[in-house]
């Protein structure tokens, strides 16, 4: 459950624990030479369009190579409310050792992030995510869902059980156009909850009501046994 960050002790733990801090360069700048030269200058917002880190992700298996963008937008997002997240914070979310802190820092300055919270606002499961594995991990679960549920066996269960598709059929009709505006009115409020889980909220909600749509709007063509 989310919380109020309470002390230096909670910033240790969630930081020493999963997984090995990322000893690389700690950060890599994107820069296009010919063109600074052509400019004669490099104005700060130019430089932060052009700050990234890429940090080995927590949750891929089989691809431990692998490394995941972390944009300027991104951090400007996670030090920003709701989750306002701390220098401690970030450096878990980068997966860099705590060592690294005035380096980061300075580097976030320099491009334009300034201002960091002495205490995170919010700490969730999905404090040490990036946005990339917020959505993979919605994508993930509707893909399994989608394929493992046996839809169409649950569908002629619900459907049966309300006297058979002729008599479900407006039933059904209206619960989808009640899901589907449920949906949307959500989405249309759900700035906060998408910020806190980076993009997780809107997506998987809408994963859930598909796969709910896809149950109750079946039809099976299959010949009752005689």
């Amino acid at each position: 459950m989310a919380g109020v960050e309470h002390s230096d002790e909670i910033h240790e733990e969630i930081l020493s624990c999963g997984g090995i801090a990322n000893e690389e360069e700690i950060v890599h700048i994107i820069q296009d030479d010919s063109r600074v030269a052509e400019e004669g200058q490099e104005s700060e917002e130019a430089a932060s369009s052009e700050l990234e880190f890429w940090v080995p992700p927590l949750l891929a298996v089989g691809r431990e190579g692998q490394r995941l963008t972390v944009t300027q937008e991104e951090l400007q997002r996670r030090v920003s409310p709701p989750e306002c997240l701390s220098q401690t914070m970030l450096l878990s979310l980068l997966r860099l050792s705590k060592e690294k802190g005035k380096d980061l820092r300075q580097t976030l300055a320099k491009n334009g992030i300034k201002k960091l919270t002495p205490k995170s606002a919010v700490i969730s499961s999905f404090t040490k995510l990036t946005e990339t594995e917020a959505a993979q991990l919605a994508e993930d679960y509707f893909y399994l869902a989608s394929r493992n549920l046996r839809l169409r066996e649950i569908s002629r269960e619900v459907v049966g059980a309300r006297g058979g598709w002729e008599q479900f059929e407006g039933q059904a009709s209206m619960i989808k156009d009640v899901l589907e505006h449920i949906v949307r009115e959500v989405e249309s409020r759900d700035t906060p909850l998408t910020l806190m889980t980076h993009g997780f909220s809107p997506l998987i909600l809408r994963a859930v009501v598909d796969i709910i749509i896809e149950i109750i709007t079946f039809k099976d063509t299959t010949p009752a046994p005689s």
